[in-house]
């Protein structure tokens, strides 16, 4: 299936470097800054307009929700998906 991801460069960068989509979610404080890493998981917009919201840069993610049910939360008509898997960077497009 095809998903969105939205990113910033710096991200996108960590991202390439890495070698897989794979974020990292935190528990931060009214400032935001970062205290602790939670997990890590991706989040996938099914609309490419929702992934627009979340950075610079738009990814085009080739991601089989049914392959591993039980590492991602995928519910059909969902406008996301949280995904506790890394991606490999060859089902990674990068769109803008």
């Amino acid at each position: 299936m095809i998903f969105y991801h939205g990113t910033t460069k710096e991200n996108w960068n960590k991202i390439q470097e890495e070698g897989v989509l794979f974020g990292r979610r935190y528990i931060t404080d009214a400032e935001g800054n970062h205290l602790k890493e939670v997990d890590r998981c991706t989040y996938l917009a099914v609309d490419i307009e929702e992934a627009r919201c979340y950075g610079d840069v738009l990814l085009l993610v080739e991601y089989d929700p049914m392959e591993n049910k039980n590492k991602n939360n995928y519910v059909e008509g969902c406008w996301q998906v949280r995904v506790y898997e890394p991606i490999p960077i060859d089902n990674i497009k990068i769109i803008r």
